[in-house]
């Protein structure tokens, strides 16, 4: 009985100080204190002075300085704290004056400040002063730099270049980007028997060789510079005529990056008159 009852007392002893001692330093206060103290001042000393003479055919006056020249610009300047003096007389058709001022002051702040933080034991924490924020959107219009589309340029320069060639028709935007006009159509492309992929050589499969690319190529009629320089320099002679200066330029442009000599200097300073 005795024995039972004293190892009820340790337990009970050993719980209580169990618990006390996960109770201590539960929760700490912090503190960051921050001290701002700022100081300024300011003086302001002046006069201002003038005279004036009047006569018969006219006046002369002079002014000197004024009570908004030389204003501090730190420490907090009052125009309304300075004092102020000033006299004037008149005698016949002569007037003066003499104005003067003088003023001085000071300010002085401290601001502290001190953030706590209850934190438990072990536990972080921090204390911020910050401004965010989420997105800032503006729109900022610019006279005269509206941006330019590629693709717009382009269609304005086929659109004169077809009313030029073609007054007739009105090809669509696709069909300038494409190069067909209204009365022609994309052809379909040709149908070919199919041909079972292979991975051999081209001697394999049949492919055409070097030599016979090259005479293919030499048998192809070639187009004489000259004549398409003459042709281009006639088409933009009629453009000019017919007011479209803008694909009058273009042709010219196009025919002196292909002529040389004097005659593309020719070319070149027709193009400048164009422009100016």
């Amino acid at each position: 009985m005795v024995g039972s009852e004293f190892i009820r007392a340790a337990v009970v002893v050993f719980c209580t100080f169990g618990t006390l001692s996960l109770c201590v330093a539960q929760q700490v206060y912090t503190t960051a204190p921050l001290v701002t103290s700022s100081d300024s001042y300011y003086e302001s000393i002046g006069t201002d002075w003038g005279f004036t003479h009047r006569g018969r055919n006219g006046y002369v006056f002079f002014n000197r300085g004024g009570s908004n020249s030389g204003i501090p610009t730190v420490g907090g300047y009052d125009p309304n704290a300075a004092g102020r003096i000033g006299v004037g007389t008149r005698s016949g058709n002569n007037s003066f004056y003499f104005n003067a001022w003088a003023g001085q002051g000071s300010n002085r702040s401290v601001t502290s400040t001190a953030p706590g933080l209850m934190l438990r034991n072990g536990g972080q924490g921090f204390v911020q002063d910050i401004s965010v924020s989420p997105f800032v959107t503006s729109l900022i219009p610019v006279v005269g730099d509206r941006p330019i589309s590629p693709v717009e340029e382009r269609l304005t320069r086929l659109r004169q270049e077809s009313a030029f060639t073609n007054p007739n028709s009105s090809p669509t935007d696709s069909q300038l980007l494409l190069g067909t006009t209204a009365d022609e159509k994309p052809a379909s492309p040709a149908t070919s028997p199919s041909i079972p992929f292979s991975r051999g050589s081209s001697a394999e499969r049949g492919d055409i060789s070097l030599a016979e690319i090259r005479s293919r190529q030499a048998s192809q009629p070639s187009v004489d510079p000259a004549d398409e320089v003459n042709q281009l320099i006639e088409t933009a002679r009629l453009a000019e005529a017919s007011g479209r200066l803008g694909a009058a330029r273009i042709r010219y442009q196009q025919a002196a990056a292909k002529a040389t000599g004097e005659l593309q200097e020719a070319l070149v300073a027709k193009y400048n008159s164009l422009i100016e």
